[in-house]
C-alpha cells in the first residue's frame, strides 16, 4: 500500500493542513520555519505505536486535540483480501486522535493516542461479535451458533468447548481466508477499537525519519536499534541476505543456542529433565531458589531465561561497518559528509538487489513497505554529489515491484525538478492563525505530453530553473542577456551588491517567448508571485504569444517595453557572444536611463513580491 494523502490538524504550526498529496517521491520546498518538518514528524506521530513521541507542547490548541487522517491505496491483494472490512471501495482512510489526559495515578499530564477508521460488519449477523449480541442477547450459546451455521471448525478449543474469546478468535480467521462473505457499507468507527486493530495495523508502512541533525555519527552508533542506518541495515537482512541457502544455518544455530541457554516449555510442563539445556543453568537455578527461600519461604522456583536476539536485530544492531578511505576505520570514525552517503549507499544496495531480480515478487509482497522520510538530503553532501544522491531517492521510490516511498524537505535546487512539478509541496505559513498549508498541482496543468516534454528539455542541461520554487519573487526573462542587463543595471543602481537574491528576487530565464507562459501556469498554481519582462518585439499586445503572457498573469506583475531590452542600451541586434554582452553592460555609459527605468519597475516591490515560500 501506498500513503497517498494526509491532514494534520492542532499539530504544532499546523492549525489545519488541509489534504497533502503524498506522491511515491515526495518534495516539500520552503523557508525555514514554515512547517516542513511538522509534517514529517506528524506522519512518524501516526505510524508510531501510541503517542508517537507527541507531547504537551506540540499541541496548537491543548483544549482540541491532534488529529491526522491517512489515505492508503494501492493494496496488494493480500492486504485487500486481509484488511478488506475496513476499506472503503479500495481505499484504507485511518484517523489517529491524540489527545492530553491526566494520569490520575502520578497526577501529571499524559498524551494518549487511538486510532479511529472506517469498518464494514458482515452481513450475516452471525459473522460479527456485533450482530450475534443484537440477535441473542449478552449471554447466546456459542457453540449453537457455530453449528447452525456450520463454523464450529474455526471457533472451537481443542476440547471442543466454544466461548466468546475463541469464537472472536475463529471469526478473525474465516473472515480472513473466505472470499464469499458480503459486508455492509463502511462506517466511522467510534472507539478505538476498530475491530481487531493488530491486523490492520501490521499492514501499515514502517516509517524511518533521517533527521537533520548536527552530529550525524549517533545515525550510526551501533548501540542504537532505531535509527534508520539501523533499520536499512535489517532490511538488509530481512530482503536479501535471508535469501542465501546458507541462511538457515545462521536460523538452525540460533536455535540451538536458544535450547542450550533456555528451558522448553512443553518439556518443563511434562515434569521431565530439559533436554539439551545446560546443566549448570539448572544448579544456578536450585542454588538462587534455596537461598532466596532462607528469607522469602513461599518461593517454590526460580527460572532463568536468556533473551536472545532474532536474526533481524543481529544485522540491524550488530553490524560493525568499516570503510577504507585511505585507511580502515570504523565508521563513526569518518566524517559526518561520509556517514550521510553509507544510509545512501544501503539504499542503493536495497534498489539495486531488488531491480536485479533477486528479491522474488512474492518476497517483496511479504516485506513491509518503507516510508523514508530525510530532512535535508543535501546536507553534509558535496554540491557536484547531490544530484546523484536525488537520483538514488528517485529510484528507490520507484523500484518495479515495492511499495516503498520517499518523502523529503529541501533547500536545494538539485533534489527537484520543475517538470515533475506534482512532485513538489510548496510548504508556507502566512500567519500564526492560518498555519502551515502546502501548495501542490496535480500532474497535467501543462496540459499534453509534448508540453511537459518540452519543459523536461529545458532543464534537461541544467538545474537552475528549479530555483523558481525557493524564491521569494522571480523575474521571468527570455534568455541570458536579458539577465546579463539586469544584473548590471541593478548593480549600477545599488539595488543589490552582486545578485538580486539579496532582495529576494531570482531571474529565471525561459530559453524563448513561447515557452514562458508554461512558466507562468507553474506559478500560478502554486500561487508563487513573479514579475515578467516582456519585450514586444516591435509587435501588437494583441500578438498572439504576447496575449498569451498578459492574459495569464494572475494578477502578477508585467514590465513591457515595445522592443528588446538591447535596444534601451543603444544596440540594433543581438549580442554575438555572452563575453559580448557581459562586455558591454559593465560600460556606465551604456546603461541607459530607460534601461534603468525599466530595471527599477522589475524591482518594484510589491505586496504579493513580499509573500514568504
Amino acid at each position: 500500500m501506498f500513503l497517498t494523502s494526509i491532514r494534520i490538524r492542532n499539530y504544532r504550526s499546523i492549525v489545519d493542513s488541509e489534504d497533502i498529496r503524498i506522491e511515491r517521491l515526495q518534495a516539500l520546498v520552503g523557508e525555514n520555519g514554515t512547517g516542513k518538518s511538522n509534517i514529517l514528524t506528524a506522519i512518524n506521530a501516526f505510524l508510531s505505536a501510541g503517542a508517537g513521541g507527541i507531547k504537551e507542547q506540540n499541541f496548537y490548541s491543548i483544549n482540541e486535540p491532534i488529529v491526522i487522517t491517512s489515505t492508503f491505496t494501492q493494496l496488494t491483494n493480500e492486504e485487500r483480501k486481509t484488511i478488506r472490512r475496513y476499506l472503503i471501495g479500495d481505499k484504507l482512510i485511518l484517523e489517529k486522535h491524540l489527545a492530553l489526559a491526566t494520569d490520575e495515578t502520578v497526577g501529571k499530564i499524559k498524551v494518549s493516542g487511538e486510532y479511529h477508521g472506517y469498518i464494514a460488519n458482515p452481513k450475516d449477523w452471525w459473522l460479527s461479535m456485533e450482530g450475534v449480541n443484537e440477535e441473542k442477547g449478552a449471554r447466546p450459546n456459542w457453540k449453537e451458533i457455530a453449528e447452525e451455521h456450520g463454523i464450529l471448525e474455526y471457533v472451537q478449543k481443542p476440547d471442543g468447548r466454544v466461548d466468546k474469546a475463541s469464537y472472536g478468535k475463529g471469526l478473525e480467521q474465516l473472515l480472513l481466508e473466505r472470499d464469499d462473505i458480503e459486508f455492509d457499507e463502511p462506517v466511522l468507527g467510534e472507539t478505538q477499537a476498530l475491530g481487531y486493530p493488530s491486523v490492520l495495523l501490521a499492514h501499515l508502512p514502517q516509517f524511518y525519519l533521517l533527521p537533520a541533525i548536527t552530529d550525524y555519527s549517533d545515525e550510526i552508533d551501533r548501540r542504537s536499534s532505531s535509527t534508520v542506518f539501523r533499520k536499512l541495515m535489517g532490511d538488509l537482512g530481512d530482503r536479501i541476505i535471508k535469501l542465501d541457502p546458507k541462511y538457515k544455518e545462521i536460523e538452525e544455530a540460533l536455535d540451538k543456542i536458544d535450547s542450550l541457554l533456555n528451558p522448553k516449555e512443553q518439556v518443563e510442563a511434562e515434569g521431565t529433565d530439559v533436554v539439551g539445556r545446560l546443566t549448570v543453568l539448572g544448579t544456578i537455578e536450585a542454588e538462587l531458589r534455596e537461598s532466596i527461600r532462607s528469607v522469602m519461604p513461599s518461593v517454590e522456583k526460580v527460572s532463568l531465561n536468556i533473551e536472545l536476539e532474532g536474526t533481524r536485530e543481529l544485522f540491524s544492531r550488530g553490524v560493525q561497518l568499516g570503510i577504507d578511505d585511505g585507511k580502515m576505520t570504523d565508521v563513526l570514525d569518518k566524517g559526518h559528509g561520509l556517514q550521510r552517503c553509507v544510509v545512501f549507499g544501503l539504499l542503493k544496495t536495497l534498489i539495486k538487489n531488488e531491480q536485479g531480480g533477486l528479491v522474488s515478487e512474492d518476497k517483496q509482497s511479504q516485506v513491509s513497505p518503507i516510508i523514508l522520510a530525510i530532512e535535508e538530503p543535501e546536507l553534509y553532501i558535496h554540491p557536484q554529489l547531490q544530484r546523484l544522491v536525488y537520483g538514488v531517492l528517485k529510484t528507490f521510490a520507484s523500484t518495479t515491484g515495492t511499495h516503498d516511498q520517499v518523502i523529503y524537505s529541501t533547500h536545494s535546487p538539485a533534489f527537484v525538478d520543475v517538470w515533475d512539478y506534482h512532485r513538489i509541496g510548496v510548504v508556507r505559513k502566512e500567519s500564526v492563525e492560518i498555519g502551515t498549508k502546502v501548495h501542490q498541482c496535480e500532474e497535467g496543468v501543462l496540459g499534453t505530453g509534448d508540453e511537459k516534454k518540452d519543459f523536461q528539455l529545458l532543464n534537461s542541461f541544467g538545474i537552475d530553473k528549479n530555483h523558481m520554487f525557493f524564491a521569494k519573487h522571480t523575474i521571468l526573462v527570455e534568455g541570458e542577456q536579458d539577465k546579463i542587463a539586469i544584473l548590471a543595471t541593478g548593480r549600477n543602481l545599488n539595488l543589490f551588491t552582486e545578485f538580486p537574491e539579496e532582495i529576494g528576487f531570482t531571474i529565471i530565464e525561459t530559453d524563448n517567448k513561447e515557452q514562458m507562459p508554461k512558466f507562468q501556469k507553474m506559478l500560478n498554481v502554486f500561487n508563487l508571485p513573479y514579475t515578467v519582462l516582456l519585450e514586444l518585439d516591435d509587435k501588437p499586445e494583441s500578438d498572439n504569444t504576447n496575449k498569451r503572457i498578459l492574459d495569464d498573469l494572475n494578477g502578477n506583475i508585467c514590465v513591457k517595453h515595445p522592443t528588446r531590452l538591447e535596444y534601451l542600451a543603444g544596440k540594433d541586434k543581438h549580442f554575438k557572444t555572452t563575453y559580448h554582452a557581459k562586455s558591454f553592460f559593465s560600460k556606465e555609459e551604456n546603461l541607459t536611463t530607460e534601461l534603468k527605468q525599466i530595471v527599477k519597475d522589475i524591482f518594484t516591490p510589491t505586496e504579493k513580491s513580499t509573500q514568504p515560500t
